[in-house]
């Protein structure tokens, strides 16, 4: 994504039992928190970085279940985000052209990675990352199926990730 920008945990207030599932998430891989924001769905996206500073995201709620958590690597798009989202006009050169808001370009680039299926919006907002961070957006999409995705993506139409949102990966609510 880009050069690191170093927060300091108590950036991210009011998402406590999120960062500390998040942290236990990685096993040790990923400990430093970069930025946590509400997801607009009662839980936290998360951002972290490890030792190398790779930066890692992870999706909690506010009991301690972890439903997504990765290392984010490549745009998974490959670059070819913009040219599979409709252009809503044509500049005087023939090119097309793409909305000019900028969450709407990464919804229409989720929608796109997540193929044929149909995805409805469910809900959506900037991802928190800034400084030397690419900020971008989360977008969760549903299906007429009832599946859920979490994506996130970029302004210029890269998607960074997406996860099946289902049961938790891990919790760390107490049993009984």
């Amino acid at each position: 994504m880009a050069a690191p920008h170093a927060a300091a945990a108590d950036a991210a207030p009011g998402h406590g039992s999120a960062l500390a599932a998040c942290r236990a998430a990685g096993d040790g891989e990923a400990g430093e928190i970069v930025t946590a924001v509400d997801d607009g769905r009662g839980g936290s996206l998360v951002w972290l970085t490890d030792a190398d500073t790779n930066l890692w995201f992870c999706s909690a709620d506010a009991h301690g279940s972890v439903y997504a958590y990765g290392l984010i690597f490549e745009d998974l798009l490959r670059g070819a985000g913009a040219g599979l989202l409709p252009s809503v006009s044509v500049d005087r050169g023939g090119k097309p052209v793409l909305p000019a808001d900028p969450l709407r370009i990464a919804q229409g680039a989720c929608r796109a990675y997540l193929d044929d299926a149909a995805g409805a919006v469910l809900s959506s907002g900037p991802d928190g990352l800034e400084g030397g961070w690419i900020p971008g957006y989360f977008v969760f999409l549903g299906t007429e199926a009832g599946e859920t995705f979490l994506c996130n993506a970029t302004a210029n139409a890269q998607v960074w990730v997406f996860a099946r949102i289902g049961a938790p990966l891990q919790s760390s609510a107490p049993v009984g």
